[in-house]
This record gives structure tokens, C-alpha cells and sequence, in this order.
């Protein structure tokens, strides 16, 4: 074969490839669009999310004065148990990297409400559930929409009602320690973000 003709098929061969190259780059940088990783920020707030309520609720189950917030604190460790365990089982299915520990703003949450004590206690632990879980029920809902994998859709879908539920008994059990809801849901400090 002429230094022509092996010239062009050389070429031809490099154009070619071209394409395909590009895509193994971007392979290796962006996750596909329907991919559980393209969700791992999701997957690994929500497992922060449930892993703050059940230590929050561990604490509030020693601290706590009252049964209603006692009793509320204890389904609070059993839900948002189970709901951290099926987020960090996803993640580990997919290979999402998740941290063991929470972050240091969660961690001064918890050290904050450690601090109270008493019907303080009851009522700061309150007014802290009915805006975790206010955010919380937005952030599920934006996910059922618009999550870019289906497993992290169907898990939102999964926890929404959950997280619902604890919004409304939330409510009912600060009422009884004192705790306006409404006020509760529009304070600073438990709809923050990491």
C-alpha cells in the first residue's frame, strides 16, 4: 500500500476514533443522565438528614420531660433508622461514597440542643423536628419530580409520606409543650443546608 493510502486510512482511523474518545473522557467525569450517581449529592444528604434525626431523637429520648415528645423522639430513632439504612444501602449498591460521621454544622445541631433542658429542652426539640421536617418534605417532593435516577425517585416517593406523617405528629406534639407551628416552621436555624 502506497505512504499515500496509509496516510488516509490513518487519518480516517483517527477521525473516526475521535468521537468515541471524547465520549470515554466524558464517561469518566459525568455520569449518565439517568444514572444513580448523577443523585449521589441527593443520597448523601438524605442519609445525613435520617442520621442527625436519629441522633437528635436518641438525645431527646434521655432529655426530654415530656411522654408525647418522649414517645414522638423514640419513632423518630425507628423511621429515621430504617429510612438512613435504605438511603446508605442505595448508595452502597451504586457505589456512591458516603461519610460515617455528621458534619460539624450538624454535629453543633445536636450539641446546641444538648445544652437545653427540661420543657426548654421539649420545646427546642420540637420546634427543630417541625423545621427539619418541613425542609425535609419540600426537598422529597423536588425529588420525586425531578431526581435524574429512577431508584433515588422511588425512594423520595418511599420516604415523602414518612416524612410527612413525622411533620404532622411533630405538630401535634409541640402543641402540647407550647410550640406554635407555624412560627416553628418559619424559624432560622433548621432549614439550613450543608
Amino acid at each position: 500500500m502506497p505512504a499515500r493510502d496509509l496516510m488516509t486510512v490513518a487519518a480516517t482511523l483517527a477521525l473516526a476514533a475521535s468521537p468515541l474518545t471524547r465520549m470515554h473522557a466524558q464517561a469518566g467525569t459525568t455520569p449518565p443522565k439517568d444514572s444513580v450517581s448523577a443523585d449521589a449529592k441527593v443520597i448523601r444528604q438524605a442519609a445525613a438528614e435520617n442520621r442527625l434525626e436519629v441522633q437528635l431523637g436518641e438525645l431527646a429520648q434521655h432529655q426530654a420531660k415530656n411522654p408525647t415528645v418522649q414517645k414522638f423522639a423514640e419513632r423518630m430513632v425507628n423511621d429515621h433508622g430504617r429510612l438512613e439504612k435504605q438511603w446508605t444501602d442505595l448508595a452502597a449498591a451504586h457505589g456512591v461514597p458516603l461519610k460515617a460521621a455528621l458534619s460539624s454544622k450538624k454535629q453543633k445541631k445536636i450539641d446546641r440542643l444538648r445544652q437545653a433542658t427540661g420543657a426548654t429542652f421539649d420545646r427546642e426539640y420540637m420546634m427543630a423536628m417541625i423545621k427539619a421536617h418541613t425542609k425535609d418534605a419540600k426537598e422529597l417532593e423536588e425529588q420525586v419530580d425531578s431526581a435524574r435516577s429512577d431508584p433515588v425517585r422511588k425512594m423520595a416517593a418511599y420516604a415523602l409520606p414518612i416524612v410527612r406523617e413525622h411533620l404532622l405528629a411533630a405538630r401535634a406534639a409541640a402543641k402540647e409543650v407550647g410550640v406554635d407551628s407555624v412560627t416553628a416552621a418559619r424559624g432560622k436555624g433548621g432549614d439550613d443546608k450543608e
